[in-house]
């Protein structure tokens, strides 16, 4: 994972880096205008790699569910001991007070 990580640090972040070094000569030359839309088209085109499977595999109804079942487990459990406790309660108020409610 480490080696993935790296190659993301070397191809998203080392030729902006390059970029803002060099920064004095692109503009020397008139080509800074140039390297901020490349820089700003590649921030576009990055982000519909991202986030364009997550937009579409949103509309399916399955994914939601699985997401929420992912996000939310921890809850549901609670959740089943917590009304489990609560019906425990509601038949002790039934044993003291005498009357069913």
């Amino acid at each position: 994972i480490s080696q993935i990580y790296n190659l993301g640090y070397f191809f998203n972040v080392f030729p902006f880096s390059i970029g803002q070094v060099c920064r004095p000569l692109f503009k020397a030359i008139g080509l800074w205008d140039s390297v901020k839309e490349l820089a700003r088209a590649y921030e576009y085109i990055m982000g519909l790699l991202l986030f364009a499977p997550i937009a579409i595999l949103s509309w399916f109804p399955f994914v939601s569910k699985f997401q929420t079942r992912l996000l939310f487990n921890q809850a549901f459990s609670r959740g089943l001991r917590i009304s489990m406790i609560l019906l425990r309660r509601k038949d002790r108020t039934k044993t003291f007070s005498g009357k069913s409610t």
